[in-house]
């Protein structure tokens, strides 16, 4: 038994990996719902070449913090910090840390740098939070600079230049940062370069911008072209030093939907690891469409952090004509928990990205950060519609009691879960005909038999079967009541 899957933990259900046969459920990608308002727009000195780029972190103490990216008039970026109770209404408190034509009444973290920032679980206390981003200060690699994505494969010496790496820094307050001697990733970066601990492999793990066909050369010059954008990672056990990263994601020109990112690609991961869970990883890149200059956003779900499966329909589309967002959206990383929902953010223009690229730094762009609702664990769901249908688990050894499913039957709709054995023989006291009936909206709705729950099966190798019509399911556990 030793190659079963532990089920103690939630099981998401983004994929097929959980499931051994199916028929009339089909995966589907739910779309968060955009805000009403901004969580923040630009309104400070600092802030008015625009606002973006946000990563947050749930508040253990209560307290939701956010750090967000700021340009100022002169093209000056900051790293700036926010806080919340809600995740709804956010306050840029007056931290005295960085001065800023002459007065530190701001609330600037650091200049000159974008970053994205985490808690770190295993660190030291005066490292509890920790920094991956970029600032410009070249740290003296040279690029070949070959145009950008227009141009291919140049093998003539070309114009160079000194590039900044991906930086770090810790901090133990969230506020007062320690930048790192040195870069810790020798790598060119121009995104929001996202890093977390993950449990599963003791590691930590970044994910960073990697162009096509630009690589390092025997002298320490990234050499070729910028092509197109993809998403990479690298991990570590040392967070001041990661190795050169590897391709994880990138666009597939052969289909339809990403032919349009030729010249284009996919920029920022916002890579997240869902709490609580064992291996469930999400990317949230934003797609770089060349032919109208504008990036929305997609989604990309792993069991591994490594392999994706990308949907390419847009997660979350660009906002309606004449709002902030309306030309590119790039999410930001993190994820804050709210009721029954989840918190995403994200850095939103009105400008495309080369065709107003003067524009995006002239005080009358619009840019701000955005706020998405979603279910909690409601990414992807496995569906069944008019038609009944059933969709089989892999075993799994019963370690509790109590049998929770989030799911969503609205009015119309049931569910029922009938539990196989080891051979897919339903078990005595546990068939479909007995399963009570599951209805409504509820993201922990307990399964029981005749009324009786799992107790009777604690030990037992089994494999659950979900019966139902015009139903939702998102995830589900076995817990223990006691």
């Amino acid at each position: 038994m030793s190659d079963l899957r532990s089920f103690k933990n939630k099981q998401l259900l983004f994929d097929d990996a959980l499931v051994e046969d199916k028929l009339g459920f089909t995966l589907t990608l739910n779309p968060p719902v955009r805000a009403e308002a901004a969580a923040l727009l630009p309104e400070k000195p600092w802030e008015v070449g625009g606002v973006h780029l946000a990563s947050v972190i749930e508040g253990t103490d209560g307290v939701h913090r956010m750090y967000y990216g700021a340009t100022d008039q002169t093209g000056v970026r900051s790293l700036c910090y926010a806080t919340s109770y809600d995740g709804v209404v956010w306050e840029k408190p007056e931290l005295g840390v960085v001065e800023h034509e002459g007065s530190r009444a701001n609330n600037i973290v650091l200049n000159h740098l974008w970053g994205s920032v985490f808690e770190d679980p295993v660190a030291e206390p005066e490292a509890r939070y920790k920094l991956i981003g970029e600032d410009r200060t070249p740290w003296g690699v040279t690029s070949v600079n070959c145009g950008g994505a227009r141009f291919r494969y140049f093998k003539e010496d070309l114009e160079t230049w000194e590039y900044s790496g991906v930086i770090g820094a810790y901090s133990a307050d969230g506020v007062h940062f320690t930048k790192y001697e040195e870069p810790i990733m020798p790598w060119y970066t121009d995104t929001l370069n996202t890093a977390f601990w993950d449990d599963r492999i003791q590691r930590y793990v970044a994910y960073v911008r990697l162009n096509e066909h630009l690589r390092i050369d025997e002298t320490g010059r990234q050499v070729g072209s910028f092509d197109y954008r993809t998403v990479a990672r690298s991990e570590s056990t040392d967070f001041s030093k990661f190795p050169a990263p590897e391709k994880v994601e990138e666009p597939d020109f052969t289909l339809a939907e990403d032919e349009d990112q030729v010249g284009g690609g996919l920029y920022n991961s916002a890579a997240v690891k869902c709490p609580g869970v064992v291996d469930s990883y999400f990317i949230f890149p934003s797609a770089y469409h060349h032919t109208s200059d504008t990036l929305d956003v997609q989604l990309a779900t792993s069991r591994d952090g490594i392999h994706f499966d990308r949907w390419l329909e847009p997660f979350v589309r660009l906002g309606a004509a004449g709002s902030f967002d309306s030309k590119g959206m790039y999410m930001g990383s993190g994820i804050i928990s709210s009721g029954d929902e989840m918190f995403l953010y994200y850095g939103g223009t009105n400008a495309r990205h080369d065709i107003d690229v003067d524009v995006k730094r002239m005080a009358n762009q619009e840019s701000g950060v955005g706020r998405l609702r979603s279910r909690r664990d409601g990414f992807v769901s496995q569906d069944a519609d008019v038609n009944e249908g059933w969709l089989t688990t892999v075993p799994f050894v019963v370690e509790g009691d109590r049998l929770a499913v989030n799911m969503d039957a609205s009015s119309r709709g049931w569910l029922k879960v009938e539990i196989l054995d080891e051979t897919g023989h339903s078990l005595w006291g546990y068939e479909k005909a007995v399963a009570d009936r599951m209805m409504f909206n509820d993201l922990a709705q307990v399964a029981t038999w005749n009324g009786k729950d799992l107790s009777e099966l604690r030990g037992r190798t089994v494999r659950l079967r979900f019966w139902g019509q015009w139903v939702k399911v998102y995830s589900y556990s076995v817990t223990s009541t006691q």
